[in-house]
């Protein structure tokens, strides 16, 4: 399919997909050079909540999709941390812990932000609550690295335990980090009698985001493909009725993909779900 773009300065909007060629090219050639004006913006204040902890599926379905791990070696790999005293138990089907464990939480998290060198340039104020519910654990809370690990470190452990005990201690420092704030800004343009969209996005808070994104590029992890639509770049200031003269019109060329196959991240989540859609 064709997209037709018009090209401000520093931002595009887009038209909507074509099929033709041909099509696309006229109207790349009526838009090229004339004028184009905004018919609305429209800004939307946006809130990501922090992550949940690990349980054993949700953990396998990370380790899969950014450290490659398969779901056995996950478990494999967490079984070994736990008989070494550096995890909790990871047979866990729980994302909570339970209230008499706050206080042991939070020295953990004090811990974990003297330990992870990615931690000294963060800010952290923990909110042990939002990770705090009797009624949502069962047998064993959710998994968390350990007093003993914030004791011996990663000292001696293989690189495979090493990056999975990693994924484990970001994810609970993200869990009781604040939520990602964002402006979401769309903005339509008109030029003759054709519509065109740009989007932007301001970050107001970064939150647990910062913290996800540090632990990331300390760890070379792989990017995360599936994760949903990718940051905007933020948009100038724009008002409705602004004109923008002799804007420049370009045309690109994308193919759609086919569903992709199976991954151990994916079938994991597709079970999780099975007889609930």
């Amino acid at each position: 399919f064709y997209t037709v773009h018009l090209d401000f300065d520093g931002f595009s909007a887009a038209g909507e997909r074509m099929k033709e060629q041909a099509e696309a090219e006229r109207l790349a050639g009526d838009c090229n050079g004339k004028a184009a004006a905004v018919t609305s913006v429209v800004q939307t204040k946006k809130t990501e909540k922090a992550p949940a902890l690990y349980d054993l599926t949700t953990l396998q379905r990370d380790a899969n999709r950014l450290l490659g791990y398969t779901a056995q070696q996950t478990l494999d790999y967490l079984q070994s941390l736990y008989e070494k005293k550096l995890c909790t138990y990871p047979r866990t089907d729980s994302k909570y812990i339970t209230s008499d464990m706050q206080g042991s939480a939070a020295e953990l998290i004090d811990g974990l932000c003297g330990i992870l060198p990615y931690m000294q340039s963060a800010r952290l104020t923990a909110d042990i609550a939002r990770i705090t519910d009797n009624g949502k654990v069962t047998d064993h809370h959710a998994i968390l690295p350990t007093a003993e690990f914030i004791k011996k470190g990663f000292s001696e452990l293989p690189e495979s335990e090493k990056k999975l005990l990693s994924l484990v201690c970001c994810k609970t420092l993200c869990a009781v980090s604040a939520p990602y704030e964002y402006e979401a800004v769309t903005a339509v343009f008109s030029c003759g009698e054709h519509t065109f969209t740009a989007k932007g996005r301001t970050t107001l808070c970064d939150g647990w985001r910062e913290i996800d994104r540090l632990f990331r590029s300390s760890l070379n992890a792989k990017a995360d493909e599936d994760e949903a639509e990718p940051d905007a770049a933020a948009l100038p200031p724009l008002a409705e009725g602004q004109a923008f003269s002799d804007v420049a019109a370009s045309l690109t060329e994308h193919y759609t993909q086919p569903p992709k196959a199976f991954s151990e991240d994916t079938l994991l989540s597709a079970m999780e779900r099975a007889g609930t859609d």
